[in-house]
């Protein structure tokens, strides 16, 4: 993380997972209550709404068109009314390949900081752009869930490795959880 976005990220913050699906499932556990509505980008990756689902949380889709580049905007987030636990975003995204600026990212991280909603990065396609280089939400907030993986940019998608930087409040918690669901990511591909 500081060689690629200058950012410092204690080790400590770093949990290895089952892959990036490991890792929602996981974040998302810890960081939502059953009922709690979530955020993101309609249309998106569909395995977000259904550990969602699978938790009783509410998925919210903001209807992100190419006037919004399929991504969500502080706009899209006013305009979905009620109160939001979570906002997930994707960039590069998932299915369209959309990119959020670095100007993007810092408002939706501000706004989410403002109303005290989770905010959920999805970077497991960083690398993997051709308009420049990809923007970390570490970048603006250690109070972030990244979860990251080697599936994309390391070509190692049967490995089922993956990593989180997880808030110092759920860190804990996901490692406990983690314990008990699936004990560990595969030695093999650690």
């Amino acid at each position: 993380y500081a060689e690629t976005y200058g950012v410092d990220v204690d080790p400590a913050r770093v949990c290895v997972t089952t892959g990036s699906s490991g890792g929602f499932l996981l974040a998302f556990l810890w960081a939502f209550d059953a009922a709690d509505r979530v955020a993101l980008a309609d249309p998106g990756y569909p395995a977000y709404r259904n550990i969602l689902k699978a938790i009783d949380c509410v998925p919210v889709g903001l209807p992100a068109t190419a006037a919004s580049r399929f991504q969500p905007t502080p706009e899209l987030l006013d305009a979905a009314g009620g109160d939001l636990a979570g906002l997930i975003v994707a960039s590069p995204a998932n299915p369209t390949g959309s990119m959020l600026s670095a100007k993007e990212l810092e408002a939706l991280v501000l706004w989410c900081r403002k109303r005290g909603v989770r905010f959920v990065s999805d970077e497991i396609y960083h690398g993997l752009d051709y308009r420049g280089a990809s923007v970390s939400a570490l970048e603006f907030t250690r109070d972030a869930i990244v979860i990251n993986s080697f599936s994309k940019y390391y070509c190692m998608t049967g490995w089922r490795i993956g990593w989180m930087v997880l808030p110092d409040d759920l860190l804990r918690r996901v490692q406990i959880l983690q314990q008990n669901l699936f004990i560990a990511a595969p030695t093999l591909s650690q």
